[in-house]
Parts: C-alpha cells; sequence; structure tokens
C-alpha cells in the first residue's frame, strides 16, 4: 500500500516497512530499540528523577520505569507497524523521551503528591512574582534567587541554615507557598529566605530545604491520573492519541522554559511564534489548556486586554514588536534566535 505524501516516518523505522518475516522484523525493532530508545529512556529517567550515573543508587526505579517506557513504546511500534499511515512516527526518539517524561511526571505525583504540589507552587512563585529568578548554571542545574543574583555561583554550605529552621514566624509565613495562596505573604517569605541565605541555590535542593522546615511527609498513593493507560484507549478512527499526549507534554514543558528567558526573548519569540502554514500558532497553548491567555500575558509581561488587542495580528511582525520592546528590527531577530537556541539546548530529547 502506497503511503500519503504528507506521511513522514523516522527514517530510522523505514526498514521495518520493507521487511516481510515476523523474526526479522522483531529482530530489526529490537536492535532499533535498545541502540536508540533505551539510551534517551534512562537519560529522561536519570534527570527527571535526579538518579546519579554510575550508582546503584535509584537502579530499581530505574530499571522498573524503563521497562514500562519500552513496553509503552513497543505498543506503539506495533500499531506503527499494522497502520503506519495511520499510525505514524515522526521521531523514535522524541517519542521515547515523551513516553519517559510522562512516567516519571506520574511517578513523581503518586511517590511524592504533597512535596510535588508544593514544588509546583514555588515554581509558580519564582517565574511569576518579580524580583525572583529561576536560571540554569553551567551544570544544566535549575537554580533560584533574586533577579539581581542570576549567574551567580551557588555555594555548597548553607550558613544561615540553622538561623531559618529557628525561625518560627518565617516558617508561618513559608507555609503561604505550601498553600498556594496569598502570594504577597509567600513572596515576602520568599524574599527572607534568600536575604538570610545570601546567594542562590540550586532550585531542588531549595525544594528539599523548604519541604524539611514545613514537615512535608508524602506517603505513596494510588494513582488516579487518567491518562495512565492513555495508548491503550484511542478510539477507533480517532486522532492518533500519542500524537496529542505527545504535543500537550512538550508544550508544557516549552512553556516551563520560555518562563525562564529574559522578556525581549519571550516577547520576540511568542508574538512571533508560527506554524507550518505562517499562521499564529501561540493559541495552542490555551486550546490545549496548558496556558490560559491571561497567563500568557503575563509571560509576555502585558496586560489582558492589550494582547488580547493584538490576537487578531498574531503573527506580530519584527516590526511591531520591535515598537512594543523599544527595540529595532533587527534586535528583534536576534533575541529570538537567541531564545530559539536557548530552547534547543534545554528542550533536547523532546525535539
Amino acid at each position: 500500500m502506497r503511503q500519503k505524501e504528507s506521511t513522514r516516518i523516522d527514517p530510522l523505522l523505514a526498514p521495518l516497512l520493507s521487511v516481510t518475516g515476523k523474526q526479522e522484523a522483531d529482530a530489526l525493532l529490537g536492535q532499533v530499540v535498545v541502540s536508540q530508545a533505551v539510551p534517551v529512556i534512562e537519560r529522561v529517567i536519570r534527570f527527571k528523577l535526579r538518579l546519579p550515573h554510575h550508582s546503584e543508587s535509584g537502579q530499581e526505579e530505574l530499571t522498573d520505569l524503563s521497562q514500562e517506557a519500552v513496553v509503552q513504546l513497543l505498543a506503539e511500534l506495533e500499531k506503527f507497524q499494522r497502520q503506519p499511515n495511520n499510525h505514524p512516527i515522526e521521531d523514535l526518539r522524541g517519542l521515547a523521551a515523551v513516553i519517559s517524561y510522562r512516567l516519571c511526571s506520574r511517578w513523581m505525583r503518586r511517590r511524592f503528591p504533597e512535596r510535588h504540589s508544593f514544588r509546583n507552587h514555588l515554581y509558580y512563585l519564582l517565574t511569576r512574582q518579580k524580583g525572583f529568578a529561576l536560571w540554569h548554571n553551567d551544570e544544566g542545574k535549575l537554580v533560584a534567587g533574586f533577579a539581581a543574583w542570576r549567574g551567580q555561583k551557588t555555594p555548597v554550605a548553607w550558613e544561615a541554615v540553622e538561623q531559618i529552621s529557628q525561625d518560627e514566624h518565617l516558617i508561618s509565613q513559608i507555609r503561604f507557598i505550601k498553600s498556594g495562596s496569598g502570594p504577597s505573604e509567600a513572596g515576602r517569605a520568599l524574599a527572607e529566605v534568600f536575604d538570610r541565605l545570601g546567594h542562590p541555590v540550586e532550585f531542588d535542593r531549595l525544594v528539599g530545604f523548604l519541604a524539611g522546615l514545613l514537615t512535608i511527609e508524602d506517603k505513596p498513593t494510588e494513582s488516579t491520573a487518567d491518562d495512565e493507560h492513555v495508548f491503550a484507549t484511542t478510539p477507533a478512527g480517532g486522532p492518533d492519541t500519542a500524537w496529542v499526549v505527545e504535543k500537550r507534554i512538550f508544550l508544557q514543558r516549552l512553556c516551563e522554559e520560555v518562563r525562564l528567558l529574559p522578556r525581549n526573548q519571550r516577547v520576540a519569540l511568542l508574538l512571533n511564534l508560527r506554524g507550518t502554514e505562517g499562521g499564529g500558532c501561540i493559541g495552542l497553548f490555551p486550546a490545549t489548556g496548558v496556558a490560559s491567555i491571561r497567563q500568557l500575558a503575563d509571560m509576555l509581561e502585558m496586560g489582558a486586554d492589550e494582547l488580547a488587542r493584538l490576537w487578531n495580528e498574531l503573527p506580530v511582525d519584527d516590526g511591531r514588536i520591535g515598537e512594543l520592546l523599544n527595540l529595532t528590527r533587527q534586535q528583534v531577530i536576534n533575541a529570538r534566535k537567541s531564545a530559539r537556541e536557548r530552547l534547543a539546548r534545554q528542550l533536547r530529547g523532546f525535539l
């Protein structure tokens, strides 16, 4: 059967379409999965679960999640083999990364629900409230602190930890972060924590420290995720669920990374974001529920009404963006280029 011209297949999988014998196909499939997909799966799991390399620590979780990721990936490959036009796989390694990323997120929610929620509240506060910032250090680790500290080194020792740990008033204020309410109070508490520390700190280390102060003790809970078996429940004739899930997870991760960009880069990228046919595609964020119009406006540091006025102009041309940012057209182009290069580095494995 001749493939549709619009269907794109990962070159790594093209040989599967020409073999006829099941034994030969299984051997070829096993070789591709082991050599191409498994390394990606293990890298994503190690990164998301913060598992050290060349260590037995966390090996059980790595093995279990890796095996589960391979099972899900093989299910998708089986559908691809049977109906390549209806279930095309354009990027095998990307799909492996997406499956692994989703499994890790589900594992974290199930294993540490309260800590996961607290981490999200803290992340939201650091990326949405002026004066705070998150950035990546030279090792690729996420670092938190005052925006003015961006780029500073993170010392190993925390001299102010004991002082903070004994301040009951400050600890009571930090509870506003845990509850997700009272952003002003939570912001003041976080600012005081940074004032006491006097330096930036790795984000995960900050989460662990504050969670310890608040005695957040997680108990594993049964998973209630609606998407746990999403790949197995695709309705016949409907859209490819793997594709839908892949794009949503990618947009969520993209949104996280875009929030960490300097404002000029964020605006130059988002307002000029184009689809394959040249139309604006910033609408994908609210359409998929990843970010609302108001949240996009906050990311762009403009009012929701101002973004609404620009909505019909999307994608906005560089001259108009330059007027908004008080930059030349070339400076806008350079800002967007820098944003894309940064995102390509941070989203390696998802692109």
